[in-house]
């Protein structure tokens, strides 16, 4: 190797080392502007009230001042468990739903070819576009003509057609990226068009499936508008409105709010460790895996 090409080479490593430096740092910056609230959250929570409510910031709580009591008493809450157990219903079955309806509808629209296919598609989008406030006066008449009013099922209902459109046109990039040839063979083995989608394209698209699940999951779990309006007792109310059971008009607990807030994360952060390499897959290869 000559001098020159020597030089050349620890130029470019020292470039490229620079390069890794500085994404690194954006990167720790940007993932430290989400984690420091969080991480502030989950501290406060075990913060004694007499550090809680002092002008010193103190994100970890000394041992003195450590306690579990706003757990205990968060958990020993009946209303806060039956909001927990609503939460984990609708959210399931939710995502249950929009799975059964989404992935034959996204293998129609990709597999077909109809008439104002390309519209059905932009609708999907179009619809996301829309701030749902705008829909809740039209869905409530809508429920309450069906008596679903103040029932679970009319939850599922709601979270399923607010995340159905989204979820259709996510799965239908992904059965777009499966050759159509697979599709031809199978006909010619003599399978039909529902046999082609659960034993060819679900298992080639379970990272694109477990994208379009966690994200149903997720906008079920979260929600509080539907909630607000659709739910009229403690019997079908989620943990998103649960939240409020901790603060008065006088007062807020926040020692019960930070611990009731950080319980209404972690599922989501579980479910979210169980697939994430799914999850990870999905969103890179897009689909395209058998391509």
């Amino acid at each position: 190797m000559s001098v020159r090409t020597h030089f050349t080479t620890r130029l470019d490593d020292d470039v490229t080392a620079r390069r890794a430096l500085v994404v690194y740092a954006l990167l720790f910056l940007y993932y430290g502007f989400f984690f420091v609230p969080i991480l502030w959250l989950v501290s406060s929570s075990l913060k004694a009230d007499a550090i809680l409510f002092s002008s010193d910031l103190v994100l970890l709580p000394p041992p003195e001042h450590f306690t579990l009591a706003n757990y205990q008493r968060v958990l020993s809450d009946r209303l806060f468990q039956g909001y927990f157990l609503n939460s984990t219903a609708v959210a399931v079955q939710t995502t249950v739903l929009t799975l059964l309806c989404g992935v034959p509808a996204a293998y129609a629209v990709s597999r077909f070819d109809f008439p104002g296919r390309d519209y059905v598609v932009v609708g999907f989008l179009s619809s996301q576009m829309l701030p749902l406030v705008l829909v809740l006066i039209p869905f409530f008449t809508v429920m309450f003509r069906l008596r679903l009013i103040d029932t679970l099922l009319g939850l599922v209902l709601a979270h399923t057609v607010v995340s159905l459109p989204f979820v259709i046109w996510l799965l239908k990039g992904f059965f777009d990226g499966i050759p159509q040839s697979l599709d031809d063979a199978a006909m010619m083995d003599g399978c039909s068009r529902i046999q082609i989608m659960y034993r060819i394209i679900i298992p080639l698209s379970l990272p694109g499936i477990a994208v379009a699940g966690f994200y149903a999951f997720l906008a079920s779990w979260n929600d509080f508008l539907f909630v607000s309006v659709l739910s009229q007792s403690d019997a079908t109310r989620t943990l998103p409105f649960g939240l409020q059971l901790f603060q008065s008009a006088n007062q807020v607990d926040w020692g019960a709010v930070t611990a009731a807030a950080t319980l209404t994360m972690i599922p989501v952060v579980l479910l979210f460790a169980l697939v994430h390499r799914w999850l990870v897959e999905g969103l890179t290869t897009s689909g395209m895996k058998g391509s």
